[in-house]
C-alpha cells in the first residue's frame, strides 16, 4: 500500500501541473490520494505526497509533458507491463559467465532480506547455467560472533528456499590466503601498519591528513606487518590499512582498514587466531579468488564496493558486477537484535523460529511455504528503492499452496452445552461422521459464540438439529431439542468432548488453547490443517491426548 501511494502521488502531481499548466497543488493530489486510498491514515501519506509534488515543481514544463504523456487517454498512466519471472541481465544475454555468491554472517539466521539475496543470487546463476556459491562470513570474533550452529542453519533455509548451493566456503578457513594477500598489498606499497593512537588518527582522518605512519619505507611496514602476525602488538595498537584519496569525499573511504589484532577472539573456531581481515577485505579478495562475476547485496554495501575496487585496481583484476537492492520492511515479524535478546529472556521463547520473529525459520515453522515466498521475491526482483512485504500479501499467496488443507473443528473457550430430548442422528462435519444420543447429548461448544443467544432463543446446532436455550451457567448451559425444522438461526459449532483432545496453538500474540477434533491424530508433524474460525496451522507435535500448532495466517 505503501508503495502505491507514492506511485500515485506522482501520477497525479503530474496530471495536476500538466493540466494546469503550472506547478502541482499539494491539495490537489491529497484529494485524490484520499479518494483512492480509502482508510488510509493521510498523515502518514503526506511525506510521499509532497516529495511527489517537490520531485514535479522541480521538472522542466518539457519533463512533465513527457511524463504526462504516458497516460491512456490523458488521464490515467499507462500501466507498467508486469515482469514475470527473473530480470534479465544484459551482460548474461551477450555471454558473459554467471558465478553469484551469498554471504550471510552466520551471527544471526536468515530473514526475508537474506532470502532476497540468496533466491536471485541462486536462480540468476541458474538461468544463465552459471554457479552458485556460499560464502560463509565469519570474521567478526567481536560484534558479530557466530551463534551456535549458524553455518548449519543457514544451509537448511538455504535448501528449503529450493537454493541449495554448488560450493560452500568459509571465510575462517581462509586465514592464510588473505595473510599472503595482506604481504603482497604492503610489498606493493598500497598498505601500511599504523600503529597511531585510534583517536588521534581519527582526527587526522576527518581532517584528510595523512599519519606518519602512511609513509614508512617497505621493508619496516613488513616487519610490522610480521610482528602483528606473530601476535607482538596487542589489541588496538597495530591496523592494517590499504592506501586510498586521503581526502576522499566519503571519510570512511580514506585509508579504510583491511585487518587488525583481537586479544581474545570469541568464535568457535579460530580462538588461536590473533589478526584478522576486516570484511572488506576478506571479501574482495575472495570474490576474486572464486572467480565471482555477479554480486548482489544490499545498499548498505554500496560504500562497501567504492572501497573494494581500491583493492581490484591495485591487484589489476575486473571488479563483479554489482546490484544493490533496496531494503526489504516487513510487519510480519520482530527481526531487531536487541528486540530478540530481550524476548530470548522469557520462559516461553521458542528460539529463533518463535512465531513472534519474522525469521525464515519461524515462517516455515508456521506454515508458510517456500513456494509463497520464492514468488514474492522474483516479483520484487532486484528493485533498488526499498520493498515493503505485507504480512497480508504474503498469506494471500501462501494460500495458493496450503488451500487443499483438511478442515478441522476447532473451539477456544469451550463450555458444555447439555440439550435435553435430543435425537439420535448421525451429524457429519468436515467428512467425519458423530453419532449423537437420543434423550440427552452433551456438546462442547464456543463460549463466545453460546453468549449472543439469548435464553428462549432458538440456534442451530451445525449440521444436526436446532435447540432453545433454556439455561446459562459461566460453565455450562442447557437447551432443549427442537428437530430439524426449517428457519434462520445462529449456528454453534461444536465438538464431542470424548472424541476431542486438547490443543494449543501458538501465535504471534501468544499462546491460544482450546480443544480440537480428535481425527488431527491422523495427520503427520509438518502437515498444514485448516482449523474452522481460526485458520491455517502447521501441526508441530503430536501426542496421544495433545496436539500442538503455529498459526499461520486466516
Amino acid at each position: 500500500m505503501a508503495e502505491k501511494i507514492i506511485e500515485d502521488s506522482y501520477r497525479y502531481a503530474i496530471k495536476n501541473a500538466f493540466s494546469h499548466n503550472s506547478k502541482a497543488d499539494a491539495s490537489a493530489v491529497v484529494g485524490k490520494i484520499i479518494a483512492l486510498h480509502k482508510g488510509t491514515d493521510i498523515k502518514k501519506a503526506m511525506p510521499a505526497i509532497m516529495e511527489a509534488v517537490r520531485k514535479v515543481n522541480s521538472m522542466s514544463p518539457a519533463e512533465i509533458e513527457k511524463e504526462y504523456k504516458k497516460f491512456e487517454d490523458g488521464y490515467e498512466l499507462k500501466p507498467k507491463p508486469k515482469r514475470e519471472g527473473l530480470p534479465t541481465l544484459d551482460f548474461a544475454e551477450k555471454g558473459e559467465k554467471i558465478i553469484t555468491r551469498f554471504a550471510p554472517n552466520p551471527s544471526g539466521v536468515m530473514h526475508l532480506g537474506h532470502a532476497r539475496q540468496a533466491i536471485l543470487s541462486h536462480d540468476l546463476a541458474k538461468k544463465y547455467c552459471g554457479k552458485f556459491f556460499l560464502r560463509v562470513d565469519d570474521t567478526d570474533p567481536k560484534t558479530k560472533v557466530p551463534i551456535e550452529k549458524g553455518e548449519e542453519l543457514v544451509l537448511q533455509d538455504l535448501e528449503w528456499l529450493d537454493a541449495k548451493p554448488d560450493e560452500t566456503y568459509r571465510a575462517s578457513d581462509r586465514f592464510e590466503l588473505y595473510y599472503d594477500y595482506m604481504k603482497k598489498i604492503v610489498e606493493m606499497e598500497k598498505a601500511y601498519v599504523c600503529t597511531c593512537n585510534n583517536e588521534e588518527w581519527k582526527k587526522k582522518k576527518a581532517k584528510g591528513i595523512a599519519c606518519a605512519c602512511r609513509d614508512i619505507p617497505k621493508k619496516e611496514n613488513l616487519e610490522k606487518l610480521e610482528k602483528m602476525l606473530k601476535h607482538e602488538y596487542k589489541e588496538g595498537t597495530a591496523v592494517l590499512r590499504i592506501k586510498t584519496d586521503i581526502q576522499h569525499k566519503d571519510p570512511s573511504i580514506r585509508d579504510w582498514w583491511a585487518a587488525k589484532i583481537v586479544d581474545n577472539p570469541q568464535h568457535p573456531k579460530a580462538t588461536n587466531t590473533h589478526l584478522w581481515p576486516s570484511y572488506n577485505f576478506a571479501s574482495a579478495i575472495d570474490d576474486h579468488e572464486l572467480g565471482i562475476t555477479l554480486i548482489i547485496r544490499g545498499q548498505e554495501h554500496a560504500q562497501n564496493a567504492e572501497k573494494q575496487k581500491y583493492l581490484y585496481q591495485y591487484f589489476g583484476w575486473k571488479y563483479p558486477h554489482a546490484i544493490h537492492t533496496g531494503r526489504i520492511k516487513s510487519d510480519i515479524g520482530l527481526l531487531s537484535k536487541s528486540k530478540i535478546n530481550e524476548l530470548m529472556k522469557k520462559k516461553d521463547f521458542l528460539g529463533y523460529s518463535d512465531p513472534r520473529l519474522g525469521t525464515l525459520l519461524a515462517l516455515k515453522r508456521r506454515g508458510f511455504q517456500p513456494e509463497a515466498i520464492r514468488e514474492i521475491i522474483i516479483e520484487i526482483g532486484l528493485k533498488t528503492s526499498d520493498t515493503t512485504i505485507e504480512f497480508k500479501k504474503l498469506a494471500d499467496l501462501n494460500k495458493k499452496f496450503v488451500a487443499s488443507a483438511e478442515r478441522i473443528a476447532f473451539l477456544t473457550e469451550p463450555i458444555r452445552l447439555d440439550v435435553g430430548f435430543s435425537q439420535k442422528i448421525i451429524a457429519e462435519i468436515d467428512g467425519k461422521e458423530f453419532e449423537l444420543k437420543q434423550g440427552s447429548q452433551t456438546f462442547l461448544v464456543d463460549k463466545t459464540e453460546l453468549e449472543k443467544i439469548e435464553i428462549g432463543k432458538i440456534a442451530r446446532i451445525r449440521n444436526a438439529y436446532n435447540v432453545r436455550i433454556v439455561k446459562k451457567d459461566p460453565l455450562q448451559a442447557f437447551a432443549e431439542c427442537l428437530g430439524k425444522g426449517p428457519g434462520e438461526f445462529p449456528v454453534i459449532h461444536w465438538l464431542i468432548e470424548e472424541q476431542s483432545i486438547d490443543t494449543e496453538i501458538w501465535t504471534p500474540k501468544g499462546m491460544i488453547a482450546g480443544f480440537v477434533d480428535n481425527k488431527i491424530i491422523d495427520k503427520k508433524t509438518g502437515e498444514i490443517v485448516y482449523l474452522e474460525k481460526f485458520g491455517y496451522c502447521r501441526i508441530d507435535q503430536l501426542k496421544e491426548n495433545k496436539a500442538t500448532l503455529f498459526w499461520a495466517h486466516q
